[in-house]
Order: structure tokens, then sequence, then C-alpha cells
């Protein structure tokens, strides 16, 4: 059996750059992400960045002081949303995507860039659509 300490523990540790940030997560939290992550969202850069700061809470205000950039940033609420909304294992899958970037799933941009530069970044790491591959074999005979 695991420790019972662990499964009561509210708390997700975080260790990013020799610090240990530690998430907490009320019952009204927990609640509003079971929600927002059941109805599989497609959430635009400003909401991602707003959850994610609800997310954190004060560990956000943290991180800033302790130098932690913006990407680990983005990572760490992502895994503490999948943690605390999905549950401890699908955590630990975020964690080990680096938030889902591995998979394709581009960071939102920090909060002080602007969007002209978001745009770009989405633009340039969006995986493609799949074509057709009835259409790719006529332009591979087509001269």
């Amino acid at each position: 059996m695991r420790d019972l300490e662990e499964l009561m523990n509210p708390e997700l540790v975080l260790p990013i750059g020799g610090y240990e940030f530690r998430v907490s997560c009320s019952a009204r939290l927990g609640l509003h992400l079971v929600q927002l992550l059941d109805e599989k969202p497609r959430l635009s850069d400003d909401q991602e960045r707003a959850e994610i700061r609800l997310t954190l809470g004060d560990t956000y205000q943290q991180m800033i002081d302790a130098g932690v950039s913006w990407p680990k940033i983005a990572v760490a609420g992502r895994v503490a949303m999948a943690y605390f909304g999905l549950g401890p294992e699908a955590g630990r899958l975020v964690w080990e995507s680096a938030g889902g970037v591995l998979s394709g799933n581009p960071l939102p941009p920090p909060p002080n860039q602007s969007r002209v530069g978001a745009n770009l970044s989405r633009r340039i790491f969006q995986p493609r659509e799949p074509m057709d591959r009835m259409i790719l074999a006529a332009a591979r005979t087509t001269k």
C-alpha cells in the first residue's frame, strides 16, 4: 500500500532549477479544472495564461521571484492543471512531455510578449494539416 500521507497530501511538488515549488489546490479550483479539462478545451493564449496563473496561485510569484523562465512556468502550470484536473498520472505524463511541447503543442507566449510574436510562433510551430494522399500523388506525377 502507498503511504496515506501521499494520498491525502493536496500539494504537488515541482522540482525546477534546484528549487522545490509546492502547488496547492482547493476544492473549488479542483472542480474548476475537472470541468475545464473534461470539455477538452481549446484555449487562446490569454485564456491559457490566465488558467496557469490561477492554478499556480501564490507559487506563480515564487517562481518569478526565483528567476524561473516563462516556458518552465508554463509547463509547471500545465502539469498542475493536469495533476489536479485529471489525476496524478496525467500530471506525470504532461511533466515528462515537457508540458505537451514535445508532442507539438506550443506554449503560450509570455504575458509581456506582443501579439505579433505570439501569432508568428503559433504559425511556425503549429502542426500542418494532413493532406489527401491523392493530391500528393497527383502533384508528384504532374510536370
